[in-house]
C-alpha cells in the first residue's frame, strides 16, 4: 500500500466512524431523530466509499501478482512521470527492460511513487520480478537481487531501434484519454500530458 493509499483508508476510516458515532448518538440521546438521522449517514457511506475504493485497486494489484505471468527483469533507468506532482516533485518510475516468452525484448515503466532520493530509488543494473497480467504490470520489490541473467547485455545496451521492426497501434493514454500512436512492446509517453503507458 503507498502513501496515498494509506491517507485515502486513513480518510476513509476516519469519515465511516465519526458518521457512524455519530449516528449512535442520533439515536441513542435523542428520542425520534427523523431526517437528522441521513446526515451522519453520509458521512459512514463516504468512508466506506474510500475504503471499498482502496480494497478494490489492492485486490487488483494482487491478483496481477498471483494470476500473471511472471518475467526477470532489469533496471534500466528512471523516467519522470510529468502527469501530476507530489509534494511539487514529478514522481519517478522505474523503467525495465526484460524478454518475454518468445524471447523478445520488452520495455515497461512499473509506477513506484518514490519522489527521488537515492536511500529510496533501485539501483540501475539490478534484476526485479515482475508480473503482467491483461495488460497491467506490478513488480515485487523485496525481489531487488543482483543476479546475473543470460543475455543481459541485450537488456542493459543502449542501441537504437530498428523501425522495421516496430508494429504501431492507436493508444488511449490512460491519464487524459487522448489518442496516440505508439509500438507494441515498448513504453511510451503521452505527448499531451506527459503520462507513460505500457504498450
Amino acid at each position: 500500500m503507498n502513501s496515498a493509499q494509506k491517507i485515502c483508508m486513513i480518510v476513509g476510516v476516519g469519515f465511516a466512524g465519526i458518521g457512524l458515532f455519530m449516528t449512535l448518538i442520533f439515536l441513542f440521546a435523542f428520542g425520534k431523530p427523523g431526517a437528522f438521522i441521513l446526515i451522519p449517514l453520509m458521512f459512514v457511506v463516504l468512508g466506506l466509499c474510500f475504503i471499498v475504493t482502496i480494497l478494490v485497486m489492492l485486490h487488483n494489484k494482487k491478483m496481477i501478482r498471483v494470476h500473471g505471468e511472471k518475467y526477470t527483469a532489469k533496471i534500466y533507468g528512471y523516467v519522470k512521470n510529468t502527469s501530476y506532482m507530489v509534494n511539487g516533485r514529478f514522481p519517478l518510475n522505474v523503467k525495465v527492460h526484460y524478454f518475454d516468452n518468445y524471447g523478445i525484448e520488452r520495455e515497461v515503466i512499473l509506477p513506484t511513487s518514490i519522489s527521488g532520493g537515492a536511500d529510496s530509488m533501485f539501483p540501475i543494473g539490478m534484476t526485479i520480478d515482475i508480473y503482467e497480467y491483461n495488460g497491467k504490470y506490478s513488480y515485487d520489490p523485496a525481489s531487488v537481487r543482483g543476479e546475473r541473467l543470460r543475455r543481459e547485455e541485450e537488456l542493459m545496451d543502449n542501441k537504437p531501434i530498428d523501425p522495421e521492426q516496430l508494429h504501431l497501434i492507436a493508444v488511449r493514454c490512460s491519464n487524459c484519454g487522448a489518442s496516440y500512436k505508439a509500438a507494441t512492446g515498448y513504453a511510451s509517453r503521452c505527448p499531451y500530458c506527459g503520462g507513460y503507458q505500457n504498450v
